[in-house]
């Protein structure tokens, strides 16, 4: 028995990653170029791509609903995660709309805000924000902006006053 060739283990090297869970292009690209396979990377991905393995849409689609789950991130810190894996900028926004829209549900408000409210509720173990001391709400306000929630949807949850407010 010979020796497997380079584009072989990189083959067996990708399967080896995909197995342990679902990437994209750009990800397993990356790994491949890190373990010395860059030549061998094309032909790779295209023979993944063949067998139905890569799935970059799939996968923007899968992850953007995980992320945006209830009490999980805000849209814009779910877009740059995809971003980050690779995943093309209109094709984000698009899977992240799509995922926001199912996200958000038959709660009252926009999808954004029902999410924002049930991170907060999570954050804050049921007591409601507007119940909080000003102190607290400015805080769970910066913990909502740092999630990826927008200044609006974390105003509207939190209700901190307007500046000049009493």
């Amino acid at each position: 028995m010979s020796d497997p060739t380079p584009e072989e283990q990189a083959r067996a090297l990708a399967l080896r990653v995909l197995a342990f869970h679902a990437r994209t292009e750009a990800q397993l690209r990356r790994r491949l170029r890190g373990a010395g396979y860059a030549a061998e990377q094309d032909a790779v991905v295209e023979w993944l791509r063949r067998l139905g393995y890569l799935d970059d849409r799939g996968w923007a689609e899968a992850t953007a609903r995980a992320l945006l789950r209830p009490g999980r991130l805000g849209p814009r810190a779910a877009e740059r995660r995809l971003l980050a894996a690779g995943i093309p900028a209109a094709q984000a926004k698009e899977q992240i709309a799509a995922a926001l829209a199912e996200a958000g549900g038959a709660g009252a408000g926009s999808p954004e805000v029902v999410l924002c409210r049930a991170l907060a509720e999570r954050r804050t173990r049921g007591a409601a924000p507007a119940e909080l001391p000003p102190k607290e709400r400015v805080r769970l306000a910066r913990f909502l902006l740092s999630r990826g929630f927008g200044g609006e949807a974390v105003h509207r949850v939190v209700g901190l006053p307007e500046e000049g407010d009493g």
